[in-house]
Protein backbone atom coordinates (compact mmCIF):
# COMPACT_ATOMS: atom_id res chain seq x y z
CA UNK A 1 0.00 0.00 0.00
CA UNK A 2 1.47 3.35 -1.06
CA UNK A 3 0.96 6.16 1.46
CA UNK A 4 0.62 9.70 0.14
CA UNK A 5 0.73 12.67 2.48
CA UNK A 6 -0.61 15.97 1.20
CA UNK A 7 -1.70 19.39 2.39
CA UNK A 8 -3.22 22.67 1.35
CA UNK A 9 -0.69 25.31 2.30
CA UNK A 10 -1.45 27.69 5.20
CA UNK A 11 -4.95 28.21 6.63
CA UNK A 12 -8.13 30.13 5.85
CA UNK A 13 -10.37 32.69 7.56
CA UNK A 14 -7.46 35.01 8.34
CA UNK A 15 -5.59 32.55 10.58
CA UNK A 16 -2.45 33.00 8.43
CA UNK A 17 -1.06 36.57 8.18
CA UNK A 18 -0.98 37.72 4.56
CA UNK A 19 -1.31 34.85 2.07
CA UNK A 20 -4.18 36.39 0.16
CA UNK A 21 -4.89 38.18 -3.11
CA UNK A 22 -5.01 42.00 -3.28
CA UNK A 23 -8.80 41.61 -3.15
CA UNK A 24 -8.58 39.60 0.09
CA UNK A 25 -9.09 36.07 -1.23
CA UNK A 26 -7.27 33.54 0.96
CA UNK A 27 -4.58 31.43 -0.65
CA UNK A 28 -5.79 28.44 1.39
CA UNK A 29 -9.15 28.55 -0.40
CA UNK A 30 -7.43 28.05 -3.74
CA UNK A 31 -5.10 25.42 -2.30
CA UNK A 32 -7.97 23.57 -0.65
CA UNK A 33 -9.94 23.16 -3.86
CA UNK A 34 -6.97 21.56 -5.60
CA UNK A 35 -6.17 19.35 -2.59
CA UNK A 36 -9.76 18.10 -2.34
CA UNK A 37 -9.90 17.23 -6.03
CA UNK A 38 -6.54 15.48 -5.75
CA UNK A 39 -7.75 13.26 -2.89
CA UNK A 40 -11.08 12.55 -4.57
CA UNK A 41 -9.40 11.36 -7.77
CA UNK A 42 -6.69 9.38 -5.96
CA UNK A 43 -9.41 7.47 -4.06
CA UNK A 44 -10.37 5.88 -7.39
CA UNK A 45 -7.10 3.92 -7.52
CA UNK A 46 -6.08 0.62 -5.93
CA UNK A 47 -3.16 0.18 -3.56
CA UNK A 48 -2.94 3.74 -2.31
CA UNK A 49 -4.08 5.65 0.76
CA UNK A 50 -3.88 9.41 1.22
CA UNK A 51 -3.75 11.45 4.41
CA UNK A 52 -4.16 15.20 4.72
CA UNK A 53 -1.90 17.09 7.14
CA UNK A 54 -3.40 20.57 7.19
CA UNK A 55 -6.74 21.41 8.83
CA UNK A 56 -9.40 20.55 6.20
CA UNK A 57 -11.70 23.15 7.77
CA UNK A 58 -9.12 25.89 7.24
CA UNK A 59 -9.77 27.26 10.71
CA UNK A 60 -6.29 26.37 11.98
CA UNK A 61 -2.95 26.89 10.26
CA UNK A 62 -1.26 23.66 11.30
CA UNK A 63 2.42 24.47 12.05
CA UNK A 64 4.85 23.15 9.45
CA UNK A 65 6.77 21.16 12.05
CA UNK A 66 3.57 19.42 13.08
CA UNK A 67 2.75 18.58 9.47
CA UNK A 68 6.13 17.06 8.72
CA UNK A 69 6.39 15.27 12.08
CA UNK A 70 3.01 13.62 11.54
CA UNK A 71 3.76 12.71 7.93
CA UNK A 72 7.05 11.12 8.98
CA UNK A 73 5.39 9.29 11.88
CA UNK A 74 2.64 7.99 9.59
CA UNK A 75 5.27 6.62 7.24
CA UNK A 76 4.22 8.48 4.10
CA UNK A 77 5.99 7.29 0.95
CA UNK A 78 5.43 10.59 -0.87
CA UNK A 79 4.34 14.11 0.05
CA UNK A 80 2.68 16.79 -2.09
CA UNK A 81 1.99 20.33 -0.85
CA UNK A 82 -0.45 22.52 -2.78
CA UNK A 83 0.14 26.28 -2.92
CA UNK A 84 -0.49 29.36 -5.04
CA UNK A 85 2.09 32.06 -5.52
CA UNK A 86 2.34 35.79 -4.78
CA UNK A 87 4.86 38.44 -5.76
CA UNK A 88 3.72 41.63 -4.01
CA UNK A 89 0.59 42.88 -2.28
CA UNK A 90 -0.52 44.67 -5.46
CA UNK A 91 -1.75 43.49 -8.84
CA UNK A 92 0.80 42.83 -11.57
CA UNK A 93 1.27 40.89 -14.80
CA UNK A 94 3.74 38.25 -13.59
CA UNK A 95 2.45 34.79 -14.34
CA UNK A 96 3.08 31.08 -14.28
CA UNK A 97 3.24 27.81 -12.38
CA UNK A 98 6.24 26.13 -10.82
CA UNK A 99 7.05 22.98 -8.88
CA UNK A 100 9.67 22.83 -6.12
CA UNK A 101 11.95 20.14 -4.74
CA UNK A 102 14.48 20.48 -1.92
CA UNK A 103 17.92 21.90 -2.70
CA UNK A 104 20.03 19.33 -4.56
CA UNK A 105 17.10 16.94 -5.10
CA UNK A 106 16.44 17.41 -8.82
CA UNK A 107 18.19 14.14 -9.62
CA UNK A 108 16.50 12.17 -6.81
CA UNK A 109 13.08 10.50 -6.66
CA UNK A 110 11.67 13.90 -5.64
CA UNK A 111 13.02 15.35 -8.86
CA UNK A 112 11.60 12.52 -10.94
CA UNK A 113 8.23 12.96 -9.22
CA UNK A 114 8.32 16.67 -10.05
CA UNK A 115 9.22 15.90 -13.67
CA UNK A 116 6.26 13.52 -13.90
CA UNK A 117 3.74 15.91 -12.35
CA UNK A 118 4.86 19.39 -13.41
CA UNK A 119 3.74 19.11 -17.06
CA UNK A 120 0.25 18.26 -15.76
CA UNK A 121 0.26 21.39 -13.61
CA UNK A 122 1.17 23.53 -16.61
CA UNK A 123 -1.51 21.87 -18.73
CA UNK A 124 -4.23 22.13 -16.09
CA UNK A 125 -3.75 25.83 -15.38
CA UNK A 126 -2.90 26.82 -18.94
CA UNK A 127 -0.33 29.32 -17.65
CA UNK A 128 3.34 30.04 -18.31
CA UNK A 129 5.75 27.23 -17.41
CA UNK A 130 8.20 28.61 -14.83
CA UNK A 131 9.83 25.21 -14.47
CA UNK A 132 10.99 22.90 -11.70
CA UNK A 133 12.97 24.73 -9.03
CA UNK A 134 14.87 24.02 -5.83
CA UNK A 135 14.19 25.68 -2.47
CA UNK A 136 14.92 25.23 1.22
CA UNK A 137 11.25 25.03 2.18
CA UNK A 138 10.48 23.33 5.50
CA UNK A 139 7.94 20.95 3.97
CA UNK A 140 10.60 19.73 1.53
CA UNK A 141 13.52 19.72 3.96
CA UNK A 142 11.93 18.03 6.98
CA UNK A 143 9.94 15.26 5.29
CA UNK A 144 11.67 11.88 5.22
CA UNK A 145 10.06 10.90 1.92
CA UNK A 146 10.21 12.27 -1.64
CA UNK A 147 8.31 15.56 -1.58
CA UNK A 148 7.27 18.32 -3.94
CA UNK A 149 5.58 21.69 -3.47
CA UNK A 150 3.38 23.00 -6.28
CA UNK A 151 2.79 26.73 -6.87
CA UNK A 152 -0.27 26.90 -9.13
CA UNK A 153 -0.14 30.45 -10.41
CA UNK A 154 0.03 33.92 -8.84
CA UNK A 155 -2.96 35.13 -6.85
CA UNK A 156 -1.74 38.75 -7.30
CA UNK A 157 -1.52 38.41 -11.08
CA UNK A 158 -4.21 39.97 -13.26
CA UNK A 159 -3.52 37.10 -15.66
CA UNK A 160 -3.47 34.13 -13.29
CA UNK A 161 -6.29 35.18 -10.98
CA UNK A 162 -8.82 34.48 -13.73
CA UNK A 163 -7.77 30.83 -13.60
CA UNK A 164 -7.67 30.71 -9.80
CA UNK A 165 -11.21 32.04 -9.55
CA UNK A 166 -12.48 29.27 -11.81
CA UNK A 167 -13.31 26.23 -9.66
CA UNK A 168 -13.29 24.04 -12.75
CA UNK A 169 -9.62 24.89 -13.35
CA UNK A 170 -8.64 24.16 -9.73
CA UNK A 171 -10.61 20.91 -9.58
CA UNK A 172 -9.18 19.77 -12.89
CA UNK A 173 -5.68 20.58 -11.63
CA UNK A 174 -6.14 18.35 -8.58
CA UNK A 175 -7.59 15.59 -10.72
CA UNK A 176 -4.82 15.65 -13.33
CA UNK A 177 -2.10 15.83 -10.67
CA UNK A 178 -3.56 12.71 -9.04
CA UNK A 179 -3.65 10.92 -12.38
CA UNK A 180 -0.03 11.85 -13.10
CA UNK A 181 1.01 10.65 -9.65
CA UNK A 182 -0.84 7.38 -10.21
CA UNK A 183 0.97 6.88 -13.50
CA UNK A 184 4.32 7.69 -11.87
CA UNK A 185 3.98 5.00 -9.19
CA UNK A 186 2.09 2.53 -11.39
CA UNK A 187 -1.33 2.53 -9.72
CA UNK A 188 -4.31 0.78 -11.30
CA UNK A 189 -7.71 2.41 -11.40
CA UNK A 190 -10.60 0.77 -9.51
CA UNK A 191 -13.27 -0.58 -11.83
CA UNK A 192 -16.86 -0.43 -10.63
CA UNK A 193 -19.40 -2.95 -11.85
CA UNK A 194 -22.33 -0.61 -11.40
CA UNK A 195 -23.40 2.74 -10.00
CA UNK A 196 -24.28 1.27 -6.58
CA UNK A 197 -20.71 0.00 -6.11
CA UNK A 198 -19.34 3.42 -7.04
CA UNK A 199 -21.61 5.11 -4.51
CA UNK A 200 -20.47 2.63 -1.85
CA UNK A 201 -16.92 3.95 -2.30
CA UNK A 202 -18.01 7.22 -0.70
CA UNK A 203 -17.33 7.72 3.01
CA UNK A 204 -20.88 8.65 4.04
CA UNK A 205 -24.30 7.41 3.04
CA UNK A 206 -27.23 9.76 2.42
CA UNK A 207 -28.26 9.80 6.10
CA UNK A 208 -24.70 10.43 7.27
CA UNK A 209 -24.29 13.39 4.93
CA UNK A 210 -27.60 14.90 6.04
CA UNK A 211 -26.72 14.58 9.73
CA UNK A 212 -23.24 16.01 9.19
CA UNK A 213 -24.75 19.04 7.43
CA UNK A 214 -27.20 19.47 10.30
CA UNK A 215 -24.34 19.47 12.82
CA UNK A 216 -22.45 22.08 10.81
CA UNK A 217 -25.50 24.32 10.55
CA UNK A 218 -26.05 23.94 14.28
CA UNK A 219 -22.45 25.00 14.84
CA UNK A 220 -23.04 28.13 12.78
CA UNK A 221 -26.16 28.98 14.78
CA UNK A 222 -24.27 28.45 18.04
CA UNK A 223 -21.38 30.63 16.74
CA UNK A 224 -18.85 27.82 17.04
CA UNK A 225 -17.59 28.48 13.50
CA UNK A 226 -16.15 31.66 12.00
CA UNK A 227 -17.56 30.83 8.58
CA UNK A 228 -21.31 30.72 7.82
CA UNK A 229 -20.87 27.60 5.66
CA UNK A 230 -23.46 28.85 3.18
CA UNK A 231 -22.24 26.35 0.56
CA UNK A 232 -22.42 23.30 2.85
CA UNK A 233 -24.48 21.45 0.23
CA UNK A 234 -21.41 21.46 -2.02
CA UNK A 235 -19.06 19.94 0.59
CA UNK A 236 -17.53 16.54 -0.08
CA UNK A 237 -17.54 13.77 2.53
CA UNK A 238 -14.10 14.68 3.89
CA UNK A 239 -15.17 18.27 4.54
CA UNK A 240 -18.47 17.18 6.10
CA UNK A 241 -16.68 14.79 8.47
CA UNK A 242 -14.03 17.38 9.36
CA UNK A 243 -16.50 20.12 10.23
CA UNK A 244 -18.86 17.73 12.02
CA UNK A 245 -16.00 16.48 14.22
CA UNK A 246 -14.91 20.07 14.82
CA UNK A 247 -18.45 20.87 15.98
CA UNK A 248 -18.47 17.92 18.41
CA UNK A 249 -15.05 18.87 19.79
CA UNK A 250 -15.97 22.53 20.29
CA UNK A 251 -19.31 21.61 21.79
CA UNK A 252 -17.57 19.42 24.37
CA UNK A 253 -15.18 22.25 25.25
CA UNK A 254 -17.92 24.89 25.58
Amino acid sequence: MIKVGYDAGHGGFGVTPGKRSPDGEYEWDFNNKVAKAFAKELALYKGVTAKRFDDPSGERDVPLQERTDEANSWGANYYISFHHNANTSSWGTWSGVETYVYVGNKSTISGRLAQAIHPSVVRAYGLRDRGIKEADFHILRETNMPAILIEGGFMDSTIDIKKLRDDRVLENAGKIIAQSFANFVGLKRITFGNKEEEEMAQFLNKTGRAEAKEMIQRGVEEKLFHDKHENVDEYDDIQLLSFALAYVNRKLKS
